[in-house]
Parts: structure tokens; C-alpha cells; sequence
């Protein structure tokens, strides 16, 4: 294991910078911001990052098919701060590479928690409903009751953790000791703060990381008023507006990195030209140390276009909402981007109110060789506006991959929509780190927002609900509960054509309620999954599902997964998406034009 001290003194010091609310940039010679940014490290108190990965079994050593297991502080205290809700649901799903359909009795479940010391003692509590093991369908489980086992037995266990740094995966690192119900321990990992062992970098991993940046990065707040180049390290503190009729142009090879709780935006009428190339890619990452980057450290890139929506007057997420919808179609572009990485964003600004990775408002964006990674929330998301869409990667995301809303289409109201080609969405396992959402879809995509009947009525400029096809695509899931492979409802007209699907809790499916639109969907016979497509609901103007793929793809279909199941994409080996012989067919999957990702994209967990 090399430490991040060795390895990124730059990066160290951005860290150390994002402290600070001086806005002038340090000489470009000057050393000494990497050797406080070192001496920061080398003070900084130990922390370890336990992943354990479990199977709740009852009494009678049945899996718990519907069933929570919560883990608590002991006493003494041992669990590192702003940590209150360590608990992961035992659901009809797996968090593993295997086909829903085939392993649904598991019982398992990952628990992540950090602790300042190596030894220590913490509670474990285990409730389940009645009948949920696996002899039981899942159809037929009664919902999670808030009451241990049927036989009462199930009390709160204690915990005995000792931390090995020299056998970091032996899983007698956590004991546990109880009775009425038992934890069979699959594998257990320890991660230590500010260690960094990421073997063959990519050109984008150096390039996030901070290899090939000299001296201090420039910092950059408030509000930029007058257009700017940026080139070399960028270190975006607190919420940065860029005004109307401001450009900001990055060079190729730059890297902005985003302070904790950072973001910025680009305001109705400026501009950001992002194009950097395959050996120079541009990187949009977090400050924190190497090895300590987890997904929401800051809040990602906003734009706001003049393209238009089917609300007018509404705002933005984040601290600072911003008005957006207003403006007709067709507009000049105001996002161009490729060749970019963007990781790590997302932050939680407020309860249940998420930034994105990239997040785009009435935005006319061109995205080419584009990659999301590690958002806490979406990775792209757009409301309304238009886009040209080529080689989009999304990795790691806890939430929805590809979330498309409000009237999102052509470059004219009244032409068709807009066709997303040659795009990848891989979720990593649980064990990787980061809690998932309740729902973390591959596709969400909605025609137009909740409460309107008709999409030729929407008060906005748009009158129109999101059309887009999505067009040679390969979606991997990590089996995660409640996870979709596409959700597609109020009144979207959506096209799903040359493309593959596999490992998600459940198919594609047409959505509505009683205030939506018909939405429209249409899978052609060229995709392929694991799991059938269907609809849902029928208040007000039914689904209208036209399918003609298939299933009967039985294992995961990409050729590599570059170790990502079981090291997080820390391993020497990076995915290969191109698809494996049994299921390669002309023009089919996100490799059809192919390895357009290799070296310049990243894979590493944190």
C-alpha cells in the first residue's frame, strides 16, 4: 500500500487549500503549499473504513429474505463522528453479480463504518419479518415489522472488531456474538485513510489525481464576471457563479478540483467550452486526499441554458437555486464538453435535495466522450433543453445514471427527439463503499413534471414530453434492491434499440399515474436482458409498452469487469465492455464502435 504522501503532494495541498478562504493563487515555483499540504497529512488522525459483507440468518439458520440489520455505537464510544444511520435491508435481492431471477433467498447485507482506532466494540440489531426465510416467496412476505424474530431472541448482539493492517481481509475482524438469529460473514475489508493503492493508472486516474500538475492550484470563488482559460490545478471554493456572457474555456489535461460542499454554475447566458482530448482528458474531481474521496464531496457542475422546458420560472437544486425554463428553441449551445471526467459530486445540500455530476437546465449541451463517476445522486440530468450525445460513460453512481425530465428533445418543439448513442452504465457493489439510493436506476426518464395532463399544455416554452432513443447501450447493474433498469413515466416517448441489460433488481418499465400523460415506450428487437420488460398503472392514459426484445442473458455479458466485483477498480485490469461472443452482434451495445473509454477513463472506487 503506498501512501497518497508519496505519490500526489499536489493534491495534498489542494486538500489543505480547500480550507482556507484566501483568493489569490500561489506562484507557480512556490513549494510551499506541498510541503504544508504534506506536513497536513502526516498530522492528520487515523481513520479506518470497515466494508463487511454478511448474510442474516434466523434462529433456524434460514436466510432472512425481508429483514434490516442496524449497527450501533458501543460503549465507550468507538464509531468516528456523523455517523447515525449504519443499517442495510435484507431484500428478495442480492448485492452481487448474479441475475436476479436466479438468487433472490441470499439474506445478505453490507454494512460501512469508520472508526478512529483499531479495536473497539460496537451493537448489532437484527429484525425480520414473519416467515421470511427461503422457504418463503418473496411474493408472499409481509412487510419489514419493526420487532425482532418471531422467537424474541433476536436482542442486540455486541460486536467485537480488532483490526488487522497486516490481514486486512480476515473476516475474524468482527465477531459477533448473539443469539436467536446469526451473521455468516462473506468477507470483510479495511480501508486506511490517506493510503492509496491504485495499481496501472489510466491518464484520467493521473489526471484527477493530480500527477502531472506542479505548485499550487488557483483558487477560485464568488462570482466570475469576465471570461477565463483555465489550465493546470483550479480549486473551486463554495458556490461559484459564472455571470451571463462569460466563457470559461479549460484547456486539455487541466483539473478543477471542487472543496467539500463546493459546486458551480453556469448562469442563463454563459458558456463553458470544456474539450480536451484522449491523451489529455479533463478532469472535474473532489479536493479530498487520494484515498479519501467518496462519492458527494461537492456538489458538481450546474448549467442553465436558454433552451427551454415545460415549466417556466422554476429553479434549480442547491443552496442557491437559480431560475430556469425561460428562453425558446432552437438556442446557441452553452455546454460543450469532451473528453471529460466528471467524479465524486453530488453533494446533499439539504435534506433530500442533491446536486448531480453534471446537471443541466434548459441546456443546449453537446457531450462527446463524456464520463460521470461516483455521484451521490444522478450522474447526468437534464431538464428540459436539448443535447448531442455520443460516448457517454457512467460508473459507480448511487443513483440514477442517465435521468432525462421536463420536455428534454430536439433543437425545435415541433421536431422529434433526441438519440443518445453509444453509452455505458456500470453500478459497482455495495461493497465499494457509499450507501445507494432507494431507487438507484439505470434510466430515469420522465416526459414532463409531475401534475400535468398534457404536454402540449405545459406552461413552459416546450410543449413537448422528453423524446429521446437511447441507441447502442450496455447496462450493468450490481443487483442493488430497488434498482431499474430503466423507469420511464409521465408521458415520456422513449426508443430503446441495439442494446443489452444485466443484473438489476428488475427490468424496464412504463410507468403512469392519474395526472401523466400516455407515456410511450418502444423496445426494439435488437436489446437484449436478464429481466422482462412491463408497465405499471393504469389510472388516466395507460402505458403503452411496445416490446419486442427478449431475455435469456444468463451471465454478465461484457468481456471484463476489471475486477470492479471485488476490488472497486484498485486492480492492475480495467473493464472491457466489449461483449462476449454469446451475445456480440453488429451494432449492438456500447462497444459496437469500440473501446472508446480505454485510458482516459477512470474506474477507482474513492
Amino acid at each position: 500500500m503506498k501512501n497518497s504522501f508519496k505519490k500526489s503532494l499536489v493534491v495534498l495541498s489542494i486538500a489543505l487549500m480547500g480550507f482556507t478562504t484566501v483568493n489569490c493563487p500561489g506562484k507557480k515555483d512556490d513549494n510551499t503549499a506541498l510541503l504544508l499540504g504534506a506536513f497536513f497529512l502526516l498530522n492528520q488522525p487515523p481513520e479506518y473504513t470497515v466494508v463487511v459483507v454478511g448474510t442474516l440468518k434466523d434462529s433456524g439458520g434460514l436466510q432472512v429474505k425481508d429483514g434490516k440489520v442496524t449497527l450501533t455505537d458501543g460503549d465507550p464510544a468507538f464509531l468516528s463522528e456523523g455517523q447515525t444511520n449504519l443499517s442495510d435491508f435484507t431484500s428478495c435481492q442480492t448485492d452481487s453479480y448474479v441475475a436476479a431471477t436466479t438468487n433472490t433467498v441470499d439474506g445478505e447485507f453490507t454494512l460501512s463504518f469508520r472508526v478512529p482506532t483499531l479495536n473497539g466494540k460496537l451493537k448489532l440489531n437484527a429484525v425480520g419479518s414473519t416467515g421470511a426465510t427461503s422457504t418463503t416467496s418473496c411474493a408472499t412476505v409481509a412487510a419489514l415489522s419493526p420487532t425482532t424474530f418471531t422467537d424474541s431472541l433476536g436482542a442486540e448482539a455486541s460486536v467485537d472488531v480488532n483490526l488487522n493492517l497486516s490481514d486486512r481481509e480476515n473476516t475474524n475482524q468482527f465477531v459477533v456474538n448473539s443469539t436467536g438469529y446469526t451473521i455468516q460473514l462473506k468477507t470483510i475489508r479495511v480501508y486506511v485513510k490517506g493510503e492509496y493503492n491504485l495499481q496501472n493508472p489510466t491518464v484520467g486516474e493521473n489526471v484527477c489525481d493530480g500527477r502531472r500538475l506542479s505548485g499550487s492550484p488557483r483558487i477560485v470563488s464568488g462570482t466570475l464576471s469576465s471570461s477565463e482559460t483555465w489550465s493546470g490545478g483550479i480549486l473551486l471554493q463554495g458556490t461559484v457563479f459564472v455571470s451571463s456572457g462569460v466563457t470559461i474555456t479549460v484547456s486539455p489535461g487541466t483539473a478543477i478540483f471542487g472543496q467539500r460542499g463546493s459546486s458551480i454554475f453556469f448562469l442563463q447566458g454563459s458558456t463553458l467550452e470544456s474539450v480536451g482530448t484522449a491523451a489529455d482528458p479533463i478532469c472535474w474531481s473532489s479536493a479530498s486526499n487520494l484515498g479519501s474521496r467518496f462519492p458527494g464531496d461537492w456538489g458538481g457542475i450546474v448549467t442553465i441554458g436558454t433552451s427551454g422546458a415545460t415549466r417556466t420560472t422554476a429553479n434549480t437544486e442547491g443552496t442557491s437555486p437559480q431560475p430556469y425554463g425561460t428562453g425558446t428553441m432552437p438556442s446557441t449551445t452553452n455546454v460543450n464538453m469532451a473528453y471529460n471526467i466528471i467524479e465524486f459530486g453530488g453533494n446533499e445540500v439539504a435534506p433530500g435535495d442533491e446536486l448531480n455530476n453534471l446537471s443541466m437546465y434548459s441546456s443546449n449541451s453537446v457531450l462527446n466522450h463524456v464520463q460521470a463517476h461516483r455521484g451521490l445522486d444522478d450522474q447526468f440530468e437534464a431538464w428540459g433543453g436539448t443535447g448531442s450525445w455520443n460516448y457517454i460513460l457512467t460508473t459507480g453512481g448511487l443513483d440514477d445514471d442517465l435521468d432525462l425530465d421536463e420536455g428534454f428533445g430536439a433543437n425545435s418543439v415541433s421536431a422529434g427527439g433526441v438519440t443518445i448513442s453509444s453509452f455505458i452504465s456500470h453500478k459497482y457493489p455495495t461493497l465499494c463503499g457509499g450507501s445507494a439510493s432507494t431507487d438507484p436506476h439505470g434510466l430515469e426518464w420522465d416526459g414532463i413534471q409531475s401534475g400535468n395532463i398534457s404536454c402540449a399544455s405545459a406552461p413552459g416554452p416546450v410543449k413537448r414530453c422528453t423524446t429521446a432513443t437511447l441507441n447502442k447501450f450496455t447496462m450493468i447493474g450490481a443487483g442493488i434492491a430497488g434498482g431499474q433498469v430503466a423507469r420511464l413515466r409521465e408521458g415520456v416517448i422513449a426508443t430503446l434499440q441495439n442494446g443489452i441489460y444485466y443484473g438489476f433488481a428488475s427490468g424496464p418499465q412504463a410507468r403512469s399515474t392519474v395526472a401523466d400523460p400516455q407515456t410511450t415506450v418502444t423496445i426494439a428487437a435488437t436489446v437484449r436482458g436478464d429481466l422482462a420488460a412491463s408497465t405499471s398503472g393504469s389510472d388516466g392514459a395507460a402505458p403503452s409498452l411496445t416490446n419486442n426484445g427478449s431475455t435469456g442473458v444468463t451471465e454478465s455479458p461484457i468481456t471484463s469487469d476489471g475486477n470492479i466485483s471485488t476490488e472497486c477498480g484498485f486492480s492492475g485490469t480495467k473493464p472491457d465492455y466489449t461483449l462476449k461472443a454469446a451475445y456480440a452482434a453488429s451494432g449492438v451495445g456500447g462497444a459496437a464502435d469500440g473501446k472508446w473509454w480505454e485510458n482516459w477513463a477512470v474506474f477507482r472506487a474513492r
